[in-house]
C-alpha cells in the first residue's frame, strides 16, 4: 500500500465553521505508517460494507472523492468540500461528535482510492493549527506526542471510494461499526454519505450463519447433542453448497415443527426469505477454526476438519444433562 496524500481538517460542531486545512500534509514516515495500519485495518474489518450512493450523478460526496482521484490538483479543494459537507451532517446529527477528518488518497493492490476516516483525535493523536497571515493559510498538522501517534483506537466510521467506471454502485464500501452492531444505519452512512448498504453474498451469507448459530445455542439449550448435529448439518451446507436453500435447509436440519417456525420467522426478520449465493471465499476465512469454552475451565480450539472428523473428537450427553468430551487417538502432546 503507498500513502499518496493525506490531509487533516478539525470539525468542532460547537463551533460556527469548520477549520479546514489549506495546505496537504507532509507524510512522515510515522503518519505513513499510521495511515497504512488504520486503512488495512478498514480493509479487514468484519463490519465494512460495500455500499451504492444514492442519486448517484448528483452525490457530492462521489462528485469530490471523483475529483481526487482524477484530477489530484484538486486534492485540497476537494477535501474541504467533504469536510464542510461533514460538518453539516454533524451540525444536526447528534449522534455525530466532533472529530479531526482526514481524507487520504492511497494505492493498494495497484488500484487508487480515497478514504474518508472520522479520527478521534483526543484519543488517537494531537494536532496543531498554524494560520499564516501572510499567505491566508491555514494549516493543521499531526502531532507526535511522547508515546507516538496512537493507532490502536478502533475506527468508527470510514468510507473507502474507488475510480468510477463499468461497476459504479460498488466503489464504495463503508465502516459504520456501532450501527452495523445494531443492524441499522447511522447519519455517517444516510445524511453525510447519502448512501444505502448492500445485501451482497458476504453480507447475507455472514448473516446467516451467525444468526443460525446464535438460534441453536438459545433453541437446543437443554440439547446439546441436537444442537451439535445442527450445526454440523450448517457448517457442511456452508463449506459444500454454492447457494442456500432456506425451505431445504431447514427440512434437513431441524426436526419438530416449533423449532422450524421459530427459526424461520427469525430468518425473515433478518431479511433472508429465499435463496442466496454462498460467499465462499468469506467461508473459506471464517470456517477454519472452532472455539468451544466449558464451565469446568477448560477451551478446546482446534481446526473445524478436526472436530468434524470423529476418529478424533466425540461427545456423550449424561443422563443428569452433562457430557463427555473427548479427544481420541493422540500419539503425542507437549506442554505450552
Amino acid at each position: 500500500m503507498i500513502i499518496n496524500k493525506f490531509i487533516i481538517h478539525v470539525l468542532d460542531k460547537n463551533a460556527d465553521f469548520p477549520v479546514l486545512n489549506d495546505v496537504e500534509n507532509s507524510i512522515s514516515p510515522e503518519t505513513d505508517a499510521f495511515y497504512q495500519k488504520v486503512i488495512r485495518r478498514i480493509l479487514r474489518d468484519e463490519d465494512l460494507r460495500k455500499a451504492k450512493f444514492k442519486d448517484y450523478g448528483e452525490n457530492e460526496i462521489r462528485v469530490c472523492a471523483d475529483h481526487i482521484l482524477y484530477d489530484e490538483a484538486s486534492f485540497v479543494v476537494s477535501s474541504q468540500g467533504i469536510a464542510r459537507f461533514m460538518f453539516d451532517a454533524m451540525k444536526i446529527n447528534a449522534e455525530l461528535d466532533s472529530c479531526d477528518l482526514a481524507l487520504v488518497l492511497y494505492t493498494h493492490k495497484d488500484q487508487k482510492g480515497v478514504a474518508i476516516i472520522k479520527l478521534d483525535y483526543k484519543k488517537l493523536y494531537t494536532h496543531e493549527i498554524v494560520y499564516d497571515e501572510n499567505e491566508s493559510l491555514v494549516a493543521i498538522k499531526m502531532v507526535t506526542n511522547e508515546i507516538g501517534i496512537q493507532d490502536s483506537q478502533k475506527i468508527i466510521h470510514a468510507a473507502l471510494i474507488g475510480p468510477s467506471g463499468l461497476n459504479d454502485e460498488w466503489q464504495l464500501q463503508v465502516l459504520d461499526k456501532l450501527a452495523e452492531k445494531q443492524e441499522t444505519d447511522s447519519s455517517f452512512v444516510t445524511e453525510f454519505l447519502k448512501a444505502e448498504k448492500v445485501r451482497d453474498e458476504k453480507y447475507l451469507t455472514k448473516v446467516f450463519k451467525n444468526t443460525t448459530e446464535n438460534w441453536i445455542t438459545n433453541a437446543y439449550a437443554n440439547d446439546v447433542k441436537e444442537a451439535e448435529s445442527v450445526r454440523s448439518i450448517l457448517n457442511y451446507n456452508l463449506k459444500e453448497a454454492n447457494d442456500v436453500d432456506l425451505d431445504k435447509f431447514i427440512e434437513e436440519s431441524i426436526r419438530d415443527d416449533d423449532r422450524k417456525e421459530s427459526y424461520k420467522e427469525l430468518m425473515v426478520e433478518k431479511g433472508i426469505v429465499e435463496g442466496f449465493n454462498i460467499d465462499k471465499t468469506w467461508v473459506e476465512k471464517k470456517l477454519k477454526r472452532r472455539s468451544i469454552k466449558t464451565n469446568t475451565g477448560f477451551d478446546i480450539k482446534g481446526l473445524l476438519d478436526d472436530f468434524e472428523d470423529p476418529m478424533k473428537y466425540s461427545f456423550k450427553q449424561n443422563e443428569d444433562g452433562s457430557f463427555d468430551i473427548t479427544i481420541k487417538n493422540i500419539d503425542f502432546y507437549e506442554e505450552k
